[in-house]
């Protein structure tokens, strides 16, 4: 996803040199976007990001990349850096400046691995966000069969959200009006048959990966509510 967005990038760290550039890497509603911050460091060998709006946009977007530059400097990650990235759970992607070269840091225990997945079905779809995400929680449904592409258009009968198949991963159908922290919902989008999946996250939120998009959370008003077929309860 960063590459998407390496002009913008390079571009701030040329308003913010000698000081070190820094953003935020976030999706929101399934595309990426690059968040420039203010750095407040007093220093220019460090940054500190501005809390006052890493906030605002945790509140509105899926925060899953940590973006600065080393001004005049290799993009070798120093122990600070491994430090906060560790302590965050966010990969930091530094960059050298002004050559751009780039250095991505995986933290140790990655608390974005459901954000910002590229699409690609029967890899990181639907099923595998869901998959990933009771599997986050300890809480396990099997691998699915080989599932044909777009079956739903097809008119072969075939129905792999179907209330049958759903409950042999180990969910009991639940009353929509009820839905809960982690239930699993199928949706029919414009098809007979449910097509897609999420989780609820509560107040209005789910967790879903649809085509063509990043993974992320959404709100389930005043779109996605439309398409809801089906909700299941699974207990760890």
């Amino acid at each position: 996803m960063i590459q998407d967005f390496l002009h913008l990038i390079e571009q701030h760290f040329f308003r913010e040199y000698p000081k070190e550039g820094c953003g935020l890497l976030g999706v929101k509603q399934g595309k990426g976007h690059w968040l420039p911050c203010e750095n407040i460091a007093e220093v220019n060998e460090n940054f500190i990001m501005n809390s006052a709006e890493y906030l605002k946009y945790k509140r509105t977007y899926d925060i899953v990349g940590v973006v600065h530059s080393h001004p005049d400097e290799s993009s070798e990650p120093s122990t600070p850096d491994i430090n906060q990235c560790n302590s965050l759970g966010i990969p930091y992607y530094i960059f050298s400046y002004p050559e751009m070269d780039l250095t991505i840091v995986k933290p140790e225990k990655d608390l974005t691995e459901l954000y910002g997945r590229e699409y690609k079905f029967g890899v990181t779809d639907c099923f595998e966000a869901v998959r990933d995400y009771y599997l986050s929680k300890d809480m396990y449904i099997p691998n699915r069969i080989l599932w044909e592409k777009e079956w739903y258009n097809k008119n072969t009968g075939l129905d792999y959200f179907c209330p049958e198949i759903v409950k042999q991963w180990g969910g009991e159908e639940i009353d929509l009006n009820d839905l809960q922290e982690n239930d699993l919902i199928t949706f029919r989008f414009e098809s007979n048959v449910a097509n897609h999946c999420g989780i609820f996250l509560g107040n209005d939120i789910f967790y879903h990966h649809a085509v063509n998009r990043l993974s992320g959370r959404e709100n389930l008003y005043p779109f996605w509510v439309k398409f809801i077929d089906k909700a299941y309860r699974y207990v760890a």
